[in-house]
């Protein structure tokens, strides 16, 4: 299967499945000396398929747990214009400056 991930949008007319993501947020969390030392991203992950996303879902935790990833985030609707399903997943992700 080819692998079709965007940061942001997909180009108009890409067929699914298809993964979108962005940074929704990017905060420091951590200051030493009023200097930031550690930063907080807020990562948003759009699965849109046109039947079942479990398995990319599934993939798509793993690989993000393995790399560090907490979930805080996760959940589905349809989108009725373009008739396909929408998996939403959002983690965090902290490091060093």
């Amino acid at each position: 299967m080819e692998k079709k991930i965007y940061l942001l949008r997909a180009p108009d007319n890409t067929r699914a499945p298809y993964v979108e993501y962005e940074i929704l947020e990017e905060e420091g969390s951590m200051y030493a000396e009023n200097e930031e030392i550690q930063t907080r991203y807020n990562i948003q992950i759009d699965i849109f398929t046109d039947g079942n996303y479990v398995e990319i879902a599934k993939k798509i935790k793993q690989v993000m747990q393995e790399q560090g990833f907490t979930k805080t985030y996760g959940g589905s609707k349809y989108e009725e214009e373009t008739k396909l399903f929408h998996y939403i997943l959002r983690f965090n992700y902290e490091s060093e400056v």
